[in-house]
């Protein structure tokens, strides 16, 4: 299941072509990090932030997410200021980044690999 609108592939930036939505979302999964309601932001955006603000670590993060929705024209998105997006990364946490990392450097010998 991929997601639409605002937040479909290739909409959040070409890191969505690179870390698909299904990665994400089984790192937030095995994690126990996912979403517990309906949010602004969606706790799958704010690992895609967070990978960008790794990518653009010279930027405060609300200059991270114009970039990452910048290509969004005609759509509605949110716009989150800077406290906002703090608490979202808190509120995600460390753990699914980990997790994607773990799957993106590849399986230690022997252990289990993304989608087999």
């Amino acid at each position: 299941m991929v997601a639409s609108g605002a937040f479909a592939p290739g909409h959040v930036g070409e890191l969505t072509q690179i870390v698909p939505f299904e990665m994400v979302d089984a790192a937030l999964e095995s994690t126990t990090t996912g979403p517990t309601r309906v949010r602004e932001l969606p706790s799958r955006v704010v690992v895609y932030l967070l990978i960008a603000a790794a990518l653009f670590a010279e930027l405060g993060y609300t200059q991270v997410w114009a970039r990452m929705v910048s290509g969004l024209d005609g759509l509605t998105v949110a716009n989150p200021g800077s406290s906002a997006l703090a608490q979202a990364r808190r509120r995600v946490g460390p753990a699914p980044l980990r997790e994607l990392f773990g799957l993106l450097a590849g399986p230690v010998t022997g252990a289990t690999r993304w989608r087999g």
